[in-house]
């Protein structure tokens, strides 16, 4: 089920029907600025240059709300 407009925030991440991990980094007016994500080699990650798509079409693709952890907790060195 989409994701409603209200609900797309700078900072969060959204997976699409098609299986796409977007990363959101600015929502100006009606219009959002992402890039995606995906996994490469030896678990790296890849993003894209970032895309500007309408809000309402980003929400409409959107279908759930993905939270990404940067660092693993614990890995601190002393």
């Amino acid at each position: 089920m989409p994701i409603g407009q209200e609900r797309i925030l700078a900072g969060r991440s959204y997976r699409t029907v098609a299986n796409e991990l977007r990363e959101v980094s600015a929502v100006d007016q009606d219009e959002v600025v992402y890039h995606s994500v995906f996994p490469a080699a030896a678990g790296l990650m890849v993003r894209t240059p970032d895309k500007r798509l309408a809000l309402a079409r980003f929400a409409a693709e959107a279908q759930t709300e993905v939270e990404r952890t940067l660092a693993k907790p614990g890995r601190a060195t002393a």
